[in-house]
């Protein structure tokens, strides 16, 4: 009869234990879904701020290239490249003619260090096909420009 005891007692001790050890996986196993859900939640606020520098970024060059205080192909470069990360199924040749036929222009021309490297020639060259481009596209950017800020400005 002490024997129906001491394994009822050690019975009730195995499952304590299991007990007591399942009660720390879940224990565990909840910590854990809180912590994914609070990196997903620092992910999402860090692309919503991310995507809200780009709105803000693409705002304020626009509204600097309308009021004459950018160059038409800065803006045209960095626009687009903006607005390739903000919507890519906004940056389309269609619809930004003149967007994008700035930016094609002068995405390759070299800037900062590897600029001046070039010769003298090379750069007038240069500089004078993005200017020609600039006065041959200026309204078509601009219009580009003024479309885009439309749309862009409910969100904004």
């Amino acid at each position: 009869m002490t024997i129906w005891w001491g394994l009822l007692g050690l019975g009730v001790l195995i499952v304590s234990a299991l007990a007591f050890y399942l009660g720390r996986l879940l224990s565990q196993l909840q910590k854990q879904k809180l912590q994914q859900q609070q990196a997903k939640a620092e992910q999402q606020r860090k692309q919503a701020e991310h995507q809200q520098y780009l709105l803000d970024s693409i705002v304020l060059i626009g509204q600097a290239t309308l009021e004459d205080q950018c160059e038409l192909s800065e803006a045209g470069l960095r626009i687009w490249v903006l607005l390739e990360n903000l919507q890519p199924e906004l940056a389309q040749a269609c619809r930004y003619p003149g967007l994008f036929a700035m930016y094609d222009c002068v995405k390759a021309m070299p800037t900062h260090e590897a600029r001046k490297e070039l010769d003298k020639k090379e750069l007038r060259h240069l500089d004078h096909l993005r200017q020609q481009t600039e006065i041959q596209l200026a309204d078509s950017i601009k219009q580009d420009i003024r479309q885009l800020l439309e749309i862009l400005k409910p969100v904004h």
